[in-house]
């Protein structure tokens, strides 16, 4: 069972989220491309849940933002400039910007993205 809630602050000219909380894992779903679900959009940075089946990628690609990835299930390659990486559950790594970035999936995975 999942509980999911928000909590909200309103003043006269604005309606703020405080709070949010979900299951992370609920949902899921595995293409051969990513499906990415923004999980929290802020000013500053995003923080997303980027599914990928197995076999599935993101070719690599030229990024203007920096970045972090932690493999939440399964397993991957995570492309980052010039190497390659191949990460498990709980591993992570973080990108500088303007670099070359992709990810395949060896697994069925789940990855928490953090980007500014």
């Amino acid at each position: 069972m999942s509980i999911n809630y928000c909590l909200y602050m309103v003043d006269a000219r604005h309606l703020m989220i405080l709070m949010t909380s979900r299951d992370i894992f609920e949902n899921l779903v595995f293409p051969k491309g990513p499906n990415k679900t923004a999980l929290v959009e802020r000013e500053g940075y995003s923080i997303l849940r980027i599914c990928i089946g197995k076999e599935g990628r993101i070719p690599p690609h030229m990024a203007n933002h920096s970045a972090f990835f932690l493999v939440l299930k399964g397993k991957a390659i995570i492309t980052s400039g010039d190497e390659e990486v191949e990460l498990e559950e709980n591993q992570y790594i973080s990108m500088e910007a303007n670099q070359m970035r992709g990810i395949q999936a060896l697994e069925d995975s789940v990855i928490l993205g953090v980007k500014d």
